[in-house]
């Protein structure tokens, strides 16, 4: 095994990536202050119950990791090729189709014509004349004679056409482009020239979809503030209650820890060890979120109706639906806060694990949008597991309004082994006695099917996860969510307190 820190200079290669996600959570901080001055001016109490909001169990926590993120944007800057991920940000925007006419003389011999664009954004050249002509996009280098094509012949009226793919060989060299065109004929040509260019590195939208998620996050947290204040205040409640819990602190400590150490941990997979280890922390991060969810919903709902402390908050004026409503909203934001930290740790281990896996193999040193694309491909898995852990959160707080910690422990785990398994029960059932088949398909029918939130099949085959599929697996956690949540209202709503 090669030392972690043998060579410095490659574990710059992947801070670009970790600095896009620390420089959209800076510029989701500048936002909401700017939001916060607006509302200031607008309704000065609306921004004091903004800044008291700070004070409560999500959104002071989420500022803080969001100036955590921005610290460490701001110490990786003089680190990182801003003009890089600027151009690429611009073309993203941009237009980017051109066409430019250039009529050669007769009897011109590498008649120079200079292109306004830059190779590395190209993504399509084509070319056309109406008179048979000879077309150089650059001059010949020794060595490159098998990969370059140096010359086009262009016949009249027939386009050539370059379009950049997968392994395709760029027809320019260097940062400026550049066309030499030869006439031999005896009247002049017209030789139409378009392009079209797109971002150099496209990876660098990670910074403005960071910054439209977390911005739409603090803007829905906002709405759900001032729009039900009762729920908010037990939602808040709970979340203070799992933060100050210890289970929280160790699962975030143990969770860092051991996502940090599989950069370095052999996965023996053949150059397939970053699989490993988003397949590794994508478990590791949703078991931890599953744990703190399950040990808060035993706490703050068994807890308090054991120690009469619910009887306390229902003789307010708060009802009982508000109650089991207001919980489940804190524990969905309690799993958001552990995604939000240990998913953040999980896209920096990702993208430092690229560079480690291709020191350890002898591999030449990846690019940075190499580093950010493996990065990428992490976020769909985080919204499953995510998912999962919010459609359990709904279990457990069911289970809660009955049973005490042990057993809603248990169950939950049970539920979410089992529910890994349906599809293997319900096809295990096929063909066997009818009191097989019907057990078989009770259990698909009552528990949820987990299965839908995995996608390690999907990382280890390197398929990208559709935003499609997301959608109906969203819809699925909301269904069988508020099934568990009716379930929950109904067991707690002739639940004795006293």
């Amino acid at each position: 095994m090669v030392p972690l820190f043998a060579d410095a200079n490659r574990w710059l290669i992947p801070l670009p990536s970790i600095w896009m996600v620390g420089a959209a959570a800076a510029a989701t901080l500048i936002a909401v202050l700017l939001a916060y001055a607006l509302l200031r001016l607008v309704a000065p109490r609306a921004a004091m119950e903004a800044r008291v909001s700070l004070g409560d169990g999500f959104l002071g926590p989420l500022a803080w990791l969001l100036l955590a993120y921005s610290a460490a944007a701001l110490a990786f800057t003089p680190l990182v090729p801003l003009d890089q991920i600027v151009r690429s940000l611009a073309r993203l925007t941009s237009a980017y189709n051109f066409q430019h006419t250039v009529v050669v003389e007769p009897g011109a011999s590498l008649q120079a014509i200079p292109l306004d664009m830059r190779p590395q954004e190209l993504a399509l050249l084509r070319l056309e004349s109406d008179k048979p002509i000879v077309v150089r996009t650059q001059q010949p280098v020794e060595g490159f004679a098998m990969v370059k094509e140096a010359e086009v012949s262009l016949a009249a009226g027939k386009p050539w056409t370059w379009t950049k793919a997968e392994g395709a060989t760029n027809p320019f060299v260097g940062q400026r482009a550049r066309l030499e065109a030869s006439n031999d004929g005896t009247s002049a040509a017209k030789l139409s020239i378009g392009w079209q260019l797109a971002a150099e590195n496209p990876q660098a939208g990670v910074l403005p979809w960071t910054f439209f998620a977390l911005t739409s996050l603090a803007a829905a947290y906002a709405v759900f503030r001032l729009g039900c204040p009762r729920l908010a205040a037990i939602a808040s409640a709970t979340t203070k209650e799992a933060i100050g819990q210890p289970v929280f602190t160790v699962a975030i400590v143990a969770g860092i820890a051991l996502l940090v150490a599989f950069i370095a941990i052999p996965y023996n997979t053949f150059g397939e060890d970053v699989k490993m280890l988003k397949d590794s922390g994508l478990t590791l991060i949703k078991v931890l979120a599953l744990l703190v969810v399950v040990w808060t919903a035993s706490v703050s709902v068994a807890e308090e109706i054991e120690g009469r402390t619910a009887l306390t908050v229902l003789s307010k004026p708060i009802t009982r639906w508000q109650f089991v409503l207001g919980k489940f909203a804190g524990l969905v934001l309690v799993a958001l806060l552990v995604f939000l930290i240990l998913g953040g740790v999980l896209l920096a281990t990702t993208s430092l694990k690229v560079v480690y896996d291709a020191r350890e193999s002898s591999k030449t040193d990846p690019l940075w949008r190499e580093c950010a694309e493996e990065m990428i491909t992490v976020v769909p898995g985080l919204v499953l597991s995510l998912l999962e852990t919010i459609l359990m959160a709904a279990v457990s707080l069911a289970v809660s309004t009955r049973l005490g910690m042990v057993p809603n422990l248990i169950i939950c785990f049970t539920v979410y082994a089992l529910g890994h398994l349906v599809p293997l029960i319900v096809q295990s059932s096929v063909g066997k006695f009818a009191i097989v088949r019907f057990v078989g398909k009770l259990i698909a029918t009552l528990l949820p099917v987990l299965d839908h939130f995995t996608i390690e099949a999907a990382v280890v085959g390197g398929m990208p996860v559709p935003w499609v599929y997301l959608g109906w697996a969203a819809l699925y956690a909301a269904l069988y969510s508020t099934l568990a949540i009716l379930v929950a209202l109904v067991l707690f709503q002739d639940r004795d307190l006293a």
